[in-house]
C-alpha cells in the first residue's frame, strides 16, 4: 500500500477547483491510489452556459491521463 493510500484510507475530502487542471490531476491521483478513500466532496462553481451539473458531468466522462 502506497503511503497516499494509507494516508487518505477512510477519510473524507473537500477539493476547491476542481474543474481546473491541478483539480482534475489530484482527482484522477486520488481515484487511482486511494481506493479505500470515504468521500471527495468538491466544489463547483457556475460558468457561462454551463450549469453546475454539466459541468460536473464533464469531468467524470473527460479521460484521465497519467501526468
Amino acid at each position: 500500500m502506497s503511503t497516499i493510500a494509507a494516508f487518505y484510507g477512510g477519510k473524507s475530502i473537500l477539493i476547491t477547483g476542481a474543474t481546473g487542471f491541478l483539480g482534475k490531476v489530484l482527482m484522477e491521483k486520488l481515484f487511482r491510489t486511494s481506493p479505500d478513500l470515504k468521500v471527495i466532496y468538491i466544489l463547483v462553481r457556475p460558468k457561462a452556459g454551463q450549469t453546475l451539473q454539466q459541468r460536473v458531468f464533464q469531468i467524470l466522462d473527460s479521460k484521465f491521463e497519467s501526468y
